[in-house]
């Protein structure tokens, strides 16, 4: 019985994790901010990081970082599309003369996978409230 109650009271905490799915290549940060305030947001984050911003466009509220090094996986570029409620976050990354989309592989220590948690992690620094999707 005691194993039951303690396994219920358990179980919510367990139920917070979320599951990123296999080949996820697009994080959506969901806040309440408009897309001006997560433009200044993002640029904010990325000179407080050092991130270099490569691409500026202030009417559609999107910017481009410079490369970024990632150990083990190469060079990483990101971009950010800053719309009303909600930050997108894509990804590149060139390593060995190659180019490929950002996304979240089942394989760990790739390229690819290191690249993602990366981004991942930059995105958590946008807000708490992650979305993870596949897109084209």
């Amino acid at each position: 019985m005691k194993k039951l109650l303690l396994l219920l009271l358990l179980f919510p905490l367990f139920s917070f994790a979320q599951v990123i799915p296999d080949k996820a290549n697009q994080i959506t940060v969901v806040n309440n901010e408009t897309a001006y305030a997560n433009f200044i947001d993002v640029k904010l984050l990325l000179a407080k990081k050092g991130i270099e911003i490569a691409n500026l466009d202030k009417e559609a509220f999107q910017i481009e970082s410079g490369p970024i090094a990632i150990e083990g996986s190469g060079t990483s570029y990101y971009t950010f599309i800053c719309r009303d409620d909600k930050i997108i976050i894509t990804g590149k990354i060139n390593s060995s003369n190659t180019s490929e989309t950002i996304a979240n592989t089942s394989k760990k220590d790739t390229p690819a996978k290191l690249s993602f948690d990366a981004m991942n992690d930059l995105a958590k620094l946008l807000g708490a409230k992650l979305k993870y999707e596949i897109s084209e």
